[in-house]
């Protein structure tokens, strides 16, 4: 989809200079440090980055999922359909949760209900939200079944979570998450748990609900080959700030920030040939940086290999390199 495609919808959902902090004995985390970002109207953006960068808590902010204490939204807003979500009361955010904005968690297992069957669970949702009674609701829950290619959906409302492979448990998730007819909805690693082969079932499952529903979707995911046959834009977070933000062509074809052209060559590649068959992956070396402890100036300072001293003297600002390509990093500007 090109730029002048995605500049004609609308947009959905604008986050600005959101920061959510967690304040603890060990002092406070910068999970999520002034980033600013939107999605339109039936688009697939894609937010990538290691565990601990801070791409689940800007989920999570987004439905006002913080628990606080620790966890508080300190600043920035978060605009739904041009209303700041943050300033809405408990009760109003329960009405837009699974109504408007959905969220599939990367574990199944933790957000089903052992004791309840998948059938009572996902009729809750048709009677809380739609007032649908309760054999409407099973009925409408055996078709959300259907919906998301689970196999003999009549019994399997019967069943309860741990009756279920890991892959149908996902379905099952992503059924809860669109029965609703959400017009937003949040994957949080939806395929993480999942062998290689049911993780791309689930994640072409994914893409077919999206432009059959028509809504728009935000894939959280370490893993950039996750992302490159699903996504139109991409942005690459790290200790809590976006460093790259650029359409999916430009990120994979032109990445401009060092972290990006790391997570870029630690994906394996099929068409890639060597002499060396056994030569291992490109790892970046390192570990992301504490939240309660990061580096001055540039956050990947520690780990980068074109640093600079003007990287640790000074964190660059986010500029734009060509249309809709921006970056954060002394070396691009």
């Amino acid at each position: 989809m090109t730029n002048a495609d995605q500049s004609e919808k609308n947009t959905l959902l604008t986050v600005e200079g959101l920061k959510t902090y967690f304040f603890t004995s060990q002092g406070t985390a910068k999970a999520v440090d002034g980033i600013s970002f939107d999605i339109r109207d039936g688009e697939t953006l894609g937010i990538v980055g290691e565990s601990g960068c801070g791409k689940s808590v800007t989920g999570l902010s987004i439905l006002g999922l913080i628990t606080d204490p620790p966890g508080r939204i300190i600043e920035g807003r978060v605009l739904f359909q041009g209303k700041n979500l943050l300033r809405y009361s408990e009760n109003q955010m329960a009405k837009i949760r699974g109504n408007q904005i959905s969220m599939i968690f990367q574990e199944p297992m933790t957000s089903l209900n052992p004791v309840f069957s998948i059938g009572f669970q996902l009729s809750e949702m048709f009677q809380l939200h739609m007032r649908l009674g309760k054999k409407a609701a099973m009925e409408r829950s055996v078709e959300m079944l259907r919906l998301v290619h689970i196999p003999s959906p009549e019994k399997r409302i019967h069943e309860y979570p741990h009756e279920l492979s890991g892959g149908m448990r996902q379905r099952a998730m992503i059924a809860m998450a669109l029965s609703c007819n959400p017009q937003l909805l949040i994957a949080d690693e939806p395929s993480t748990a999942l062998d290689v082969t049911i993780q791309a079932q689930i994640l072409e499952l994914m893409d077919e609900l999206k432009r059959k529903l028509g809504m728009a979707m935000i894939l959280i995911t370490h893993d950039l080959g996750i992302v490159a046959n699903t996504v139109e834009r991409i942005l690459v977070m790290y200790a809590g700030k976006i460093v790259e933000a650029g359409d999916v062509y430009s990120i994979f074809e032109d990445p401009l920030h060092p972290y990006t052209q790391g997570l870029l060559r630690a994906v394996p590649r099929i068409d890639h040939t060597t002499d060396a068959p056994t030569e291992r992956l490109y790892e970046i070396r390192g570990v992301v940086p504490s939240m309660y402890r990061l580096p001055e100036g540039c956050n990947f300072y520690p780990r980068c290999e074109k640093r600079e001293d003007r990287c640790k003297a000074k964190a660059p600002e986010m500029i734009e390199m060509s249309a809709g390509h921006h970056v954060s990093c002394w070396k691009a500007g």
